[in-house]
């Protein structure tokens, strides 16, 4: 259940921007991460940060647990930080596709959730 919120919660906080704000984008890296293979890293950094944040109550606990699970993460999709980062600045300078991405990650929480709950 706190996965479900979690996903909300980024979901709500992609689409809370002031709309007199101008969004520069940022141009296509070369190294981008392809639209499906971002929302499954973002994905599993969700799962991720839910087990994180309801197994350490203390806030300096969690951040550095998560930087290092996060980079962990990354090293396991063989992903190097700066890509991801790249990726994610090309993205968010799009909110209409990173809201379709939170969308699709927001989706497969709720469909693995079923399953788990089905089980």
């Amino acid at each position: 259940m706190r996965l479900v919120a979690l996903a909300i919660l980024l979901t709500l906080f992609s689409s809370c921007t002031d709309s007199s704000e101008v969004v520069v984008r940022v141009p296509e890296p070369k190294n981008l991460l392809s639209q499906e293979k971002f929302t499954e890293i973002l994905t599993e950094m969700a799962k991720l940060e839910g087990h994180i944040e309801q197994k350490y109550a203390s806030a300096t606990k969690y951040h550095k647990m998560m930087i290092n699970s996060g980079d962990s993460l990354l090293s396991n999709f063989k992903i190097d930080k700066a890509v991801f980062e790249s990726s994610m600045d090309y993205y968010g300078s799009r909110q209409e596709l990173m809201q379709s991405i939170y969308d699709d990650v927001l989706d497969e929480l709720n469909e693995e959730l079923g399953e788990l709950e089905s089980e």
